[in-house]
């Protein structure tokens, strides 16, 4: 199974920079969205790897900021509401990992009702 190009580490930098930015030059829809961004553009398709690097890092933390913002922003009663419906556990899974939580295997037992 081929790694995920878009793969971060910890920090919000790509694992591997190079997979990234190919992985973003051969994404048509991804190019045309930079083209509007001339200045991202040059940082994506320039040859420095500390501002690339900063650049991915940037956009994880805003993207992190937001989810932690409309989390923080629901009510307790549309919390309440939204957990009483069954979910996808793989996108469950996903969604708490895209939020900086990482649980394994032996939660998922206790999370599934087994």
């Amino acid at each position: 199974m081929a790694s995920d190009p878009y793969a971060l580490n910890d920090d919000g930098t790509a694992k591997d920079p190079a997979a990234f930015r190919a992985a973003l030059r051969a994404d048509p829809v991804r190019m045309e969205a930079l083209e509007k961004e001339p200045e991202v553009a040059a940082v994506v398709l320039g040859e420095d790897e500390n501002a690339f690097q900063e650049l991915i890092k940037s956009a994880e933390k805003k993207r992190i900021d937001k989810l932690n913002k409309g989390m923080a922003e629901r009510t307790i009663d549309a919390q309440r509401v939204s957990a009483t419906v069954p979910r996808d556990t793989v996108q469950l899974y996903q969604q708490l990992r895209e939020s900086g939580l990482q649980y394994g295997p032996a939660f998922r037992r206790a999370g599934m009702g087994y």
